[in-house]
C-alpha cells in the first residue's frame, strides 16, 4: 500500500504545483491589467485636473476682460525665447490680430509686461522683472510714487523712494498710470523687504509680482 500511495502523493504534489503556477499565473496577468488601468486612470485625471486649472484661468481672464474699460486681446503663452528665458515669453497672436508693439500685457492676477516685438501671427511679450522695463507705480495704501524696475536676478524693485517714505512689508503696488503705456491701477506686486539705498539717500522696495511669471499660460493685451 505504501509502494501505491508514494506515486499518488507524487501527482498529487505536482497537481498542486501545477495549480499554484496556473493561480501564480493568472495572478500575475490580472496585477498587470489592473497596474495599466490604474496609470490610464491617473493619467486622465491628471488631464482633467490641467483641464480644470485651465478653465478657472480662462475664467478669471473672460471675468476681467468683462470689468476692464478697455478693449483687451485674449492670447495664450506658446514659447519663451531661448536667449533671454526668464524674461520673455511668445504669444499666439499678432498684427493679424491687432496687436501693437508696445502694448501693455496682463492676466487676472495683475501686469505682466509689454509687446516688444509684433509678426504676423506671433508677438514677443517682455516681462516687468526684465531689466530694461520700467513701470511708474504707486502703493496703494499710502499713495507712495516710485519706479517699478527688473533686474537681472529676475526680481522686481520699486525705487526712488524717500527716507521718510510710508512703506511696509506686505503694501500692495500699482501701476500710477504716469506710463502710459501701463493702464492705471494694475497691481505689480507686494512689498516684501525695505532697505535704504547705497547712497543712504533715499530708499528702495523689493516686489513679489502678483503674477508668476515662470509659468504664464494665457494673456491679455490692451488694445488701442
Amino acid at each position: 500500500m505504501a509502494i501505491m500511495r508514494a506515486p499518488l502523493y507524487l501527482c498529487d504534489l505536482i497537481g498542486r504545483e501545477v495549480k499554484g503556477m496556473v493561480f501564480y499565473h493568472r495572478n500575475y496577468v490580472e496585477a498587470g491589467r489592473l497596474s495599466r488601468k490604474v496609470d490610464f486612470l491617473n493619467s486622465k485625471l491628471s488631464a482633467m485636473q490641467d483641464l480644470s486649472l485651465e478653465n478657472s484661468r480662462l475664467t478669471g481672464l473672460v471675468s476681467l476682460k468683462q470689468q476692464l474699460p478697455y478693449k483687451v486681446i485674449a492670447a495664450r503663452v506658446i514659447g519663451r525665447d531661448p536667449s533671454n528665458w526668464s524674461s520673455t515669453v511668445i504669444i499666439n497672436k499678432g498684427s493679424s490680430s491687432n496687436i501693437k508693439k508696445g502694448a501693455a500685457s496682463l492676466s487676472f492676477l495683475g501686469l505682466v509686461g509689454r509687446v516688444t516685438d509684433v509678426r504676423s501671427n506671433t508677438s514677443t511679450v517682455t516681462l516687468i522683472n526684465d531689466p530694461n522695463v520700467s513701470v511708474s507705480a504707486r502703493v496703494q495704501r499710502s499713495r507712495q510714487e516710485g519706479l517699478v524696475s527688473g533686474s537681472l536676478g529676475g526680481t522686481l524693485t520699486l525705487k526712488l523712494l524717500p527716507k521718510d517714505c510710508d512703506i511696509t512689508a506686505g503694501d500692495s503696488v500699482v501701476t500710477s498710470g504716469l506710463t502710459s503705456v501701463y493702464p492705471k491701477g494694475l497691481l505689480i506686486g507686494t512689498v516684501s523687504a525695505i532697505a535704504n539705498d547705497f547712497s543712504g539717500l533715499s530708499m528702495y522696495a523689493i516686489l513679489k509680482p502678483a503674477v508668476d511669471l515662470s509659468s504664464l499660460e494665457e494673456v491679455l493685451i490692451v488694445a488701442e
